[in-house]
């Protein structure tokens, strides 16, 4: 016990020094830990600028990461750490390419069959996963079988959808294995567009996973107190320590596939330290002395500050306007709780709730003006539906628009049948119910708790009895996916790349987890709804890019109308980084600063 004891010690005090920059400078030109056997003989070969080994980059994460279960990820925090760094999908997507694009990955070469229904996928050979053993067409098959178990919950699910059977149930690809080293997809519908699905399959080892999933034990799987070395990925680094509320280590995965140009391989970083901190006032001190190495996401209100740190050392890059979103859910679920068999939503508020008018009239109260120069430091703008203006390749100007227009709202607020027949200022539906309404967001992000206040405070200037009631990000997501006790949520999208239709359906899409004003239905409860699932299906089956685009701005165009989700503002975000850095190029798709993160090195 006493040597366990002193090992987690020395662990911190290694991890420390990192985080003061005293290691993270350190460019030894020998890799540490160092690589295993031979590369793969069908090594990738990166043909960018080498760099040398060494050294460690610290990152800041302004939450805890929720599990190690690539396939159960859905929150922000777990995917920073884990997506590109330790899990890898089939093909690769390079969000700073120029243009960006897809990439084979772990794949030689793909083929599309002239009707698009058939897609095979060659894999690389010798490829080994973190722990040494050979990664084969086994595992993806297996991968791809764990995503369409109903009995995992996985947003990834829902990106394979082709549409239902006579029975109400989704049609999904199937898959088969046709040699060890090669995989072929057969499609029920052309879908031009299927390399954007299989950028959603997180790759995990069968012969550590498979007997816990047939087993029916796959949701307790690579949980935060597993011990690190048991989470194996094909990601260049592999988890080396977890302290909750404190850092994720991730160290170089030694059996990493890919080679640089003179036959190095990568990566070229021997750690990468995800240090969390939820309070950005630390962040910046931190990043200030040296503690920290890069804000991945600067918060609008912080960029002025975060801009004057700027020097030979420091670089502050203005990314844009993100790609990500935030909105306000009202819940519109019209089904009952199994167990109590009482309706999830009261029946006067499910009536508002389901009105248009009264979504409309809520959209129109909201100050999006006001809410990005506030909260957001004049660093944002208005939002009207889910696709971002900073998504320049699909986002659709031609939607319904809604400025701040009390009037307007107050006249639509009466055509539903609300009235102030009591005179206390707020509104009374035809059955004397004081429309009371409590918006919650999770506590944790202190940006969505100052937005929902603020929109809480425009909801009563027109008789809104609304309430701002942050909670945990657990029982927030449960609220939205599962047990549906809520009036309203306040959330937002961080999208995937690569943008585009396919990965907003389970968001847009009847029948998607994520479709929060009522998740997961078996059949549209409206016929908006169903218009857009026919869309989207659309969209995926036409070879045609000027035609996905044209279907694609109908959707944005009747969600706008329509408001399953009330679109606030998208905010313009910014990376700050040391110099230090070779191959560090942030963009504004999410990961953002580390979507290269093997070929990221220190200079010298």
């Amino acid at each position: 016990m006493r040597k366990i004891v002193v090992a987690v010690v020395m662990t911190a005090m290694i991890v420390s020094a990192g985080c003061r920059g005293g290691s993270s400078g350190v460019v030894s030109g020998t890799p540490n830990p160092p690589f295993q056997g031979d590369p793969p003989q069908d090594a990738y070969v990166y043909t960018g600028e080498s760099g040398v080994y060494g050294g460690t980059i610290v990152l800041s994460e302004p939450d805890d990461i929720k599990t190690f279960n690539i396939i159960r990820a859905s929150d922000t925090a777990t995917a920073d750490v884990l997506w590109y760094n330790v899990f890898r999908c089939p093909v690769d997507y390079r969000n700073g390419g120029n243009p960006p694009d897809f990439d084979p990955g772990l794949c030689t070469k793909w083929e599309e069959s002239p009707d698009a229904k058939v897609w095979t996928f060659h894999l690389r050979r010798g490829v080994r996963w973190s722990d040494g053993e050979p990664f084969s067409a086994d595992d993806l098959v297996f991968t791809y079988n764990v995503i369409l178990d109903k009995n995992v919950d996985t947003a990834s699910r829902d990106v394979f959808v082709e549409g239902k059977n006579e029975k109400g149930e989704p049609i999904y690809p199937s898959i088969e294995k046709v040699d060890d080293y090669t995989v072929r997809f057969n499609l029920h519908r052309p879908n031009a567009a299927f390399l954007e699905a299989v950028y959603n399959i997180w790759l995990i080892p069968k012969h550590k996973w498979e007997q816990p999933w047939r087993t029916g034990r796959f949701a307790d799987t690579m949980k935060l107190s597993d011990d690190p070395s048991t989470i194996i990925g094909l990601g260049p680094f592999r988890v080396k320590e977890y302290v909750s509320g404190q850092r994720v280590v991730l160290e170089r995965n030694p059996y990493f596939w890919k080679v640089d140009s003179r036959g190095q391989r990568l990566p070229y970083l021997d750690r990468m330290v995800f240090v969390i901190v939820k309070d950005f006032n630390t962040v910046q001190s931190k990043f200030q002395v040296g503690e920290i190495d890069v804000m991945p996401r600067v918060r609008p209100q912080d960029y002025p500050l975060v801009k004057r740190m700027e020097s030979a050392d420091i670089k502050v890059e203005d990314i844009g306007v993100s790609y990500d979103t935030n909105w306000i859910a009202f819940n519109q679920n019209t089904e009952s709780n199994p167990k109590t068999r009482k309706a999830f939503v009261e029946p006067w508020k499910l009536k508002l709730f389901r009105d248009v008018k009264f979504r409309q009239a809520v959209s129109y109260s909201i100050n999006r003006e006001a809410l990005a120069n506030t909260v957001f430091s004049a660093r944002a703008v208005p939002l009207y539906s889910f696709v971002s203006p900073g998504d320049t390749t699909w986002f659709s100007d031609d939607i319904m628009k809604y400025p701040y227009d009390l009037a307007r709202a107050k006249q639509l607020f009466a055509d539903v049948g609300l009235k102030d027949t009591n005179g206390d200022g707020f509104l009374e539906d035809g059955e004397g119910h004081t429309v009371e309404i409590n918006i919650n967001t999770n506590s944790s992000n202190s940006q969505r708790v100052e937005t929902i206040s603020f929109v809480a405070r425009n909801l009563q200037d027109v008789g809104i009895k609304a309430n701002a009631v942050p909670i945990a990000f657990g029982v927030l997501i449960d609220k939205m996916q599962s047990t549906f006790d809520f009036d309203a949520l306040m959330l937002g999208w961080q999208p995937t790349p690569p943008p585009g239709p396919l990965g907003n359906k389970n968001v847009v899409c009847s029948w998607g987890l994520q479709h929060a004003c009522f998740a997961s239905q078996e059949k549209p409860s409206t016929e908006w709804e169903a218009h857009i699932d026919q869309l989207m299906q659309e969209i995926e089956s036409s070879p045609d890019q000027a035609e996905r685009h044209r279907l694609y701005a109908q959707v944005q165009r009747i969600w706008s109308e329509y408001l399953p989700e009330i679109n606030l503002v998208a905010p313009r975000e910014a990376v700050a980084y040391k110099n230090k850095f070779g191959n560090l190029h942030p963009v504004a798709l999410p990961p953002r600063a580390t979507w290269n993160c093997e070929e990221i090195y220190v200079k010298k």
